[in-house]
């Protein structure tokens, strides 16, 4: 055999073993990069369907329920199929038919969050709901003017439960005498109200609701016109014949 055959039947085998080598390392990657993103896709699925079960713990609107769950399942579709072949058969990321049942069961209305850890918690599982919601409008699951509808009723939502807490804490502190702290959480919860930038029909009542409780503290429980409300409303103080407060606690510098 020449020279240059010795060398061809050395190289042959050696290219081929080549190509085979860089195929199976191809392949090897191709599964780690399926693998890679059904993951991605699984934690997406498991940190929604979290989101969805708080939903369905703190409050009863179906419909949103119903589409967030319908997200769950269309995400829970595109994770089998992006497991290798091999691994598809019986995969899911969550148990779809018991959250179908959890659905089924009903949500409850809103609930009083007693903590700031469980209002912290709470603003995180809606934040990861409204954030859910653009996907949705590109692929027209649903129509935009629905998600904006709902978009609105959970930042409303949110905040009620928020204000809720801080009044629901500031009647605590009422009942055990502790002013001081009652008035902070009432102080809190008009604080949150105001500067919420959407205007809803309780929005305003509940500011006043607020702002009589927080007189109250000061005029023996009463929630009526008491030296406090007075001051808020910036009333002028009773007078005697003689121009000077029927109130001997009344300051009687003049204002100018």
């Amino acid at each position: 055999m020449s020279a240059f055959g010795l060398v061809i039947s050395i190289t042959i085998p050696i290219l081929v073993l080549l190509g085979i080598v860089v195929f199976v390392s191809k392949q090897q990657q191709k599964k780690l990069g399926q693998k890679a993103r059904a993951r991605a896709i699984k934690d997406f699925v498991i940190e929604l369907t979290e989101a969805f079960e708080f939903l369905l713990k703190v409050d009863n609107q179906k419909e949103i329920q119903t589409l967030i769950l319908s997200r769950i399942q269309q995400l829970n579709d595109r994770y089998v199929d992006s497991l290798p072949k091999e691994l598809q058969s019986g995969a899911s990321a969550v148990d779809i038919n018991e959250l179908k049942q959890k659905l089924a069961n009903g949500g409850n209305k809103k609930s009083i969050l007693t903590s700031d850890r469980e209002i912290r918690y709470a603003k995180k599982q809606f934040s990861k709901i409204l954030k859910s919601f653009g996907p949705m409008i590109k692929s027209k699951m649903v129509s935009e003017a629905t998600i904006m509808e709902f978009r609105r009723y959970l930042r409303i939502s949110v905040l009620e439960m928020e204000v809720d807490s801080f009044t629901a804490q500031g009647d605590l502190a009422a009942q055990r005498g502790d002013v001081t702290s009652a008035s902070g959480y009432y102080k809190e919860a008009r604080k949150h109200l105001i500067n919420f930038k959407l205007q809803y029909s309780e929005k305003n009542e509940r500011i006043k609701s607020l702002a009589s409780k927080t007189a109250a503290l000061f005029n023996g429980g009463e929630e009526e016109q008491g030296s406090l409300a007075k001051g808020l409303s910036e009333e002028e103080p009773e007078k005697d014949e003689h121009g000077f407060p029927v109130d001997p606690n009344e300051d009687t510098k003049q204002k100018f």
